[in-house]
């Protein structure tokens, strides 16, 4: 479904079956991702422009322009605009088989609300809206499926994603984050649109200078209507764990001066075992580099 993007292709241009896994595929990039802050110390107001690093995370190559606000509880309130810093490129019609399938760009804008430290608790709640357009939508056409079929497969719409998290501190070194996430992905063609729930649990581990997180997630998807290629409903279960490891100042090293310099490596797997063979996505990643602040 996923050709890659204007850096890096992962997708397979052509394919002989609509019912086989896809093809495994292995590729490489790299990336320049920066966060800007400017904090009004009077009003404890600041303003930032860049990649969360959560984003970053789960390969989400998007920005992020935003204002955060401390309130005298020391909760913390957000409001940020989200928009494509590199558009995906999916198929234009990702059935087409035995001929190369063309490319298009998926682009992406939205929101995010966040509430953290709710009432001066440990509770975050964070809300995340993205609307979807596909530059040159054609899924199904190579097929002679009828229009009303065709549209049953449209992949523009809206993402909306509800998370709850809480954060349990043990002896200043040890962090446990348990977090549930609902999520409606609301496409043009309802056999594409569905909703679910994951659950995460995140370990977070301090001693300076070196700092580990490792994050497990497991989840489910459900979708609305029947695929009019394979005659029934897609379900997806969902699975994915991550280790990422931040070690500061590597030798004593500080390049330029600065002395916040840390190099990290992050290693993620993820799986998606859809109950349609065609939609199964297993994705192993390695991440390594430097992080500087200033």
């Amino acid at each position: 479904m996923v050709a890659g993007n204007n850096f890096m292709d992962v997708g397979t241009e052509r394919i002989d079956s609509l019912t086989d896994e896809p093809d495994s595929d292995t590729t490489g990039m790299g990336m320049l991702n920066f966060e800007l802050a400017y904090t009004l110390s009077a009003t404890r107001t600041q303003f930032t422009l860049g990649s969360q690093l959560e984003d970053i995370a789960q390969l989400q190559l998007g920005q992020q322009l935003a204002i955060k606000q401390e309130l005298p509880d020391k909760s913390i309130i957000m409001a940020g605009f989200l928009f494509s810093g590199i558009p995906t490129e999916v198929w234009k019609d990702p059935y087409v088989t035995d001929s190369p399938r063309q490319e298009t760009d998926r682009d992406s804008a939205g929101a995010r609300l966040v509430f953290d430290r709710i009432l001066g608790s440990k509770f975050e709640l964070r809300y995340t809206f993205r609307n979807i357009e596909i530059d040159d939508e054609a899924s199904g056409r190579a097929l002679g499926l009828s229009r009303a079929q065709r549209d049953l497969l449209r992949r523009d719409g809206t993402d909306h994603w509800l998370d709850l998290n809480y954060r349990f501190t043990f002896q200043q070194r040890h962090v446990l984050i348990p977090s549930i996430t609902y999520f409606v992905n609301d496409r043009d063609g309802d056999a594409m649109s569905n909703e679910g729930l994951d659950f995460q649990l995140t370990y977070l581990f301090f001693n300076d200078p070196l700092t580990l997180v490792v994050n497990g997630r497991i989840g489910a998807a459900d979708y609305d209507r029947t695929n009019p290629i394979y005659g029934r409903t897609r379900e997806d279960d969902r699975f994915g764990a991550d280790v990422q490891v931040y070690y500061k100042n590597p030798f004593g090293w500080e390049p330029f001066g600065f002395n916040d310099f840390s190099v990290f490596a992050m290693g993620t797997y993820w799986m998606t075992d859809a109950n349609i063979d065609f939609y199964d996505t297993e994705v192993t990643v390695a991440l390594a580099g430097m992080m500087v602040r200033f």
